[in-house]
């Protein structure tokens, strides 16, 4: 991508031999003039396998502008829509907007992007997230108006992020106006809520209901971002399950020190990675019209796939919600007994994509993460789940195979992970002669395997199957190794102790 017309020529687009320089080969340049809140911090990122960083920086650049007439910057006052006056009040007494917000004139914005991101790519820093986008639809006054002026900021910023993060390193926050969504033609991860506030106990609900309907939308085209969150923290399982379960970037904003290590051993691998799931993860169905923070009698269930097992998280969303009379969010009366839902396997709606083969009957293997409990559920049958105010629960759903009769199979993954499933990576299933001995009992006379079953497997700790038998051993590539299974549950455990050596672990199980 090309710079707009307005600004300076950019001696680096995308594609040319100065777009693919890396941060640690660049001379670090003189810290530009304005850039008081340039490089504010380092933020390291547990959504890869390698150690990343980032800055916040509002879309205008400092909020009170920078401190020089390099970017030709003019102190401008918001001015809020009468629909957004009318919904929330609180705009028009808003400091932004009582004060002002320091603007950099739309031709000269690609300059103060690029030398930001310059400078702080330099410095060993591969991303940005870019906030406060929105206030960009209340400045148009003088500049063409809201569209005009938003079309040219984006522009002048996916060209500097493209000369400087090559990898596509940023993340836009608080850009859910129309103008921000559809002017954004390079930036691929985009916030689908408001803040976490760890502070805030009416917003926790909320939070997780508003990411998951807005991902309804915004994961037609973008990757939903739900946010950081604190490990330790009250509601830090509710907020980390649904992180892992997202689809989107997972990233920790805890204190120095205050780490619940339990709970992000559920959801990163020792080598900084994390199972993250294939698509934006979305309500079901059965919960697209209905109001699962103040209706009293609905769950929230949210769904995603990874490459064979899906996976489904449910959540208690009840009891605060936004008030058209008070004109913000607050709580509400609810009942102190848990909300009960059923769950089916084809609540994960992309199931059958999971399954190895074509003529799969719908049947499957549901494993719940909060009690390790594995259930079979035939096709059409549901499983009841009941929570309280701010509890969830994580169930990994996985497409049963038949080999033969009476010989059944099911990978789940990693229990103690969130989203176990996301562990399998690779699964075949083989015949063998003993298969046409059987007869329709399942029974044979015969001493010969029936079949092999052939996983690989990311990641260690407790890998979870169901099987319909006990498998006659279990190999890895060290050997033969030992497994424990529950013969009245069909659930097998093979306990992986370390990473694997190459990508995945190659394990084979003889039925």
């Amino acid at each position: 991508m090309t710079p707009p017309s307005t600004t300076p020529s950019n001696p680096a687009s995308r594609g040319s031999p100065a777009s693919k320089r890396t941060a640690s080969s660049r001379t670090p340049p003189t810290r530009p003039p304005g850039s008081r809140r340039w490089c504010a911090r380092r933020r390291r990122s547990t959504g890869s396998s390698t150690s990343t960083s980032g800055t916040p920086s509002p879309a205008t650049g400092a909020a009170s502008g920078p401190r020089t007439e390099h970017y030709r910057f003019s102190m401008q006052y918001p001015k809020i829509s009468p629909g957004v006056a009318e919904n929330d009040p609180g705009m028009e007494t808003d400091w932004i907007t009582a004060q002002g917000v320091g603007l950099v004139h739309p031709r000269a914005v690609y300059r103060f992007y690029d030398e930001q991101h310059a400078y702080i790519a330099a410095a060993g820093v591969d991303g940005v997230k870019v906030d406060e986008q929105c206030i960009l639809e209340t400045l148009g006054a003088g500049h063409g108006g809201r569209a005009q002026l938003t079309r040219q900021y984006h522009q002048a910023l996916d060209a500097s992020v493209a000369k400087n993060f090559p990898e596509n390193g940023i993340i836009a926050c608080m850009s859910q106006n129309t103008d921000a969504l559809y002017c954004s033609k390079q930036t691929a991860v985009v916030r689908a809520s408001d803040d976490f506030f760890p502070r805030d106990p009416v917003s926790h609900t909320i939070h997780i209901a508003a990411v998951a309907y807005n991902s309804v939308f915004l994961g037609e085209f973008m990757l939903p971002d739900w946010d950081m969150f604190h490990s330790l923290h009250p509601a830090g399982e509710y907020h980390g399950s649904a992180r892992e379960i997202s689809g989107g970037p997972i990233y920790v904003s805890d204190a120095p020190g205050k780490h619940d290590f339990e709970l992000l051993k559920k959801i990163v691998l020792p080598d900084g990675s994390v199972f993250r799931a294939r698509l934006p993860a979305r309500p079901t169905k059965d919960c697209l019209f209905t109001d699962p923070e103040r209706d009293g009698v609905s769950l929230l269930k949210i769904w995603n796939m990874n490459k064979f097992p899906g996976v489904l998280g449910v959540y208690n969303c009840q009891g605060a919600a936004w008030s058209f009379v008070e004109k913000k969010t607050m709580f509400h009366q609810t009942g102190t007994e848990p909300l009960t839902c059923g769950v089916k396997g084809s609540d994960v709606h992309l199931i059958s994509e999971a399954a190895t083969d074509p003529g799969w009957n719908g049947d499957c293997a549901v494993y719940r993460h909060s009690s390790g409990e594995l259930v079979l559920l035939l096709n059409g049958a549901a499983l009841p789940i009941s929570l309280k105010v701010l509890e969830q629960d994580i169930l990994t759903v996985s497409p049963i195979k038949d080999l033969a009769p009476g010989f059944r199979f099911a990978p789940i993954g990693l229990v103690d992970m969130f989203n176990s499933g996301g562990a399998v990576e690779g699964l075949t299933y083989h015949l063998l002669d003993g298969a046409k001995l059987l007869d329709d009992n399942g029974s044979t006379s015969g001493s010969e395997d029936v079949g092999l079953v052939c996983l690989e497997v990311r990641g260690c700790g407790r890998f979870g199957a169901y099987s319909s038998v006990r498998p006659r051993k279990c190999i890895l590539v060290s050997g033969q190794v030992d497994f424990s299974y529950e013969s009245s549950s069909g659930l097998l455990i093979l306990q992986l102790k370390d990473m694997p050596k190459e990508r995945v672990h190659r394990i084979v199980f003889e039925l």
